[in-house]
């Protein structure tokens, strides 16, 4: 089977459907039917298109942020620095980096805000780069240093990054503006009330 083939096999669209479903179910708060069903998606897309394609990768980003929303914070860390390394030869993979931001954000949730905040560091100009840096991906890495930067007691940066963030998605004609925006609320409540006191 030629790759052309395996992009619109029945395998393919119905692992990109598994892979919605999955999806849908963690947003819908239902994270254990979630992780069973992209366990079986990943199982038969290792199979059906191997490890290394793309319907693959996206299971495997999937499956580290259930383990994230569930508290399995070291085994979500470990699935998606598994994936980062596995596609580390593919420059400006897109899902690599997502998988190395989601690696930072397990490591914060583990104890180690300063190790995740150098990640995040590092994680930046690569949005930036990649993705631009107004586009939701980039603001959603920028909120989450912002959480860091509060475990840290960085406030007054938390602050500013904040506020530069309420900015920036309130010109923003994305659909994911407003989740962004109680995100950056969310820190800037905390930066500002440390920073009263």
């Amino acid at each position: 089977m030629g790759f052309l083939d395996r992009l619109s096999s029945p395998e393919s669209v119905g692992i990109q459907r598994g892979i919605r479903q999955a999806q849908s179910l963690l947003h819908e708060d239902r994270p254990e039917e979630a992780e069973t069903l992209i366990r079986q998606v990943l199982a038969v897309s290792d199979k059906a298109l191997g490890p290394a394609h793309e319907h693959s990768a996206t299971a495997r980003v999937v499956l580290a942020t259930i383990l994230y929303t569930r508290g399995r914070y070291a085994e979500a860390e470990t699935e998606a620095h598994d994936l980062a390394a596995h596609r580390a030869q593919r420059p400006d993979d897109r899902l690599a980096l997502a998988a190395l931001a989601l690696c930072a954000l397990a490591v914060r949730e583990q104890g180690d805000a300063t190790e995740a905040l150098r990640r995040q560091d590092e994680l930046l100009p690569f949005y930036e780069r990649i993705h631009a840096p107004g586009h939701p991906l980039t603001l959603k890495l920028r909120a989450d240093r912002a959480h860091t930067l509060n475990r840290l007691e960085r406030y007054e940066e938390a602050e500013a990054e904040c506020r530069a963030l309420l900015a920036l998605a309130a010109t923003s004609k994305e659909p994911t503006a407003e989740a962004l925006a109680r995100k950056a609320e969310d820190a800037l409540a905390t930066a500002t009330a440390q920073t009263a006191i």
